[in-house]
């Protein structure tokens, strides 16, 4: 989504065991003409941080056992280093999956989702490509010290769009993810149509005792996806919608959907006769009050 060329710098400053430097990395060699050309890759432009010990050292054993020539992961706090210091390297791309749920007081409020997104953001090139994986609540804006980030974002930066995951992406720990895209050091214009997506259904099940499963309608689910979001292809707005945002909307598909299909005569029908069922068992068991004086019958 990020079209990811062999000339990109990778950054991921929350890396863990590496795994989106490492597919960042084969996707630039894939894109490489010269063995040169692949040897600076993987020597200068794939970096990461971690502030776990046993992540950084796993980190470091992956990127080397997949050739990597020369890690450079840095074991630190991702927030207590200089945004300004960062852009220096010249990141072109940035990755990241932060901690979640961090945020625990007024102490902790500075290590919630949106708070790691903007120090990423500041610390990448200008126009430089983002894709962050945080918990739908980020891109709410839980208190007053989130909105006031997401407004920095929007003065510093460009939303491009936000993806609703399936429930299950982080199988077994009850996390309701999305992807957020973003281009740095280019303010949003007001005038700009954001891509809000329910990828919800992206064709992974869950199967006992085995986890998320990947289906045969994965593929086709995900060229959809790509279809829309890269080539503006046609869809249903309960796909995707288009819609120019503030700092203090919902950046979710749920927040901007709008139902464009016109109901028919039985779906009107049938509608008119749930309600009426429903309101008449409800006055039968005394519960006249839910409706008002007289109710609709």
């Amino acid at each position: 989504m990020l079209d990811i060329k062999s000339s990109d710098v990778i950054f991921d400053p929350c890396c863990g065991t590496g795994s989106f430097l490492l597919a960042g990395m084969h996707k630039m060699l894939e894109n490489a003409k010269t063995e040169d050309e692949r040897e600076n890759i993987k020597k200068n432009q794939v970096y990461g941080i971690d502030s776990r010990e046993d992540m950084f050292s796993i980190a470091t054993t992956n990127m080397i056992l997949r050739g990597d020539g020369k890690s450079n992961l840095i074991r630190g706090d991702f927030l207590k280093t200089s945004s300004d210091d960062l852009r220096e390297k010249g990141f072109t791309v940035g990755l990241m999956n932060p901690p979640y749920s961090q945020r625990k007081n007024v102490a902790t409020a500075h290590l919630s989702e949106i708070h790691f997104v903007e120090h990423l953001l500041d610390s990448l090139t200008e126009k430089g490509r983002c894709a962050v994986i945080v918990q739908l609540s980020a891109m709410i804006g839980k208190n007053k010290e989130d909105k006031k980030v997401k407004s920095n974002i929007l003065k510093n930066h460009t939303l491009e769009g936000v993806i609703t995951l399936n429930i299950e992406t982080f199988y077994g720990l009850g996390v309701h993810p999305c992807i957020a895209i973003f281009t740095a050091h280019n303010p949003h214009p007001k005038e700009k149509y954001c891509k809000f997506v329910d990828f919800k259904d992206d064709g992974f099940i869950v199967s006992k005792h085995v986890g998320l499963v990947e289906t045969e309608r994965a593929k086709e689910k995900k060229k959809h996806l790509l279809d829309c979001w890269l080539n503006d292809a046609p869809t249903e707005t309960k796909f995707m919608v288009k819609a120019q945002v503030e700092d203090d909307d919902e950046w979710l598909h749920s927040f901007y959907y709008f139902n464009d299909e016109e109901p028919n005569h039985e779906d009107l029908e049938k509608s008119i006769v749930d309600y009426l069922t429903f309101e008449f068992n409800m006055i039968t068991k005394g519960k006249e009050y839910l409706f008002g004086e007289g109710g609709v019958l």
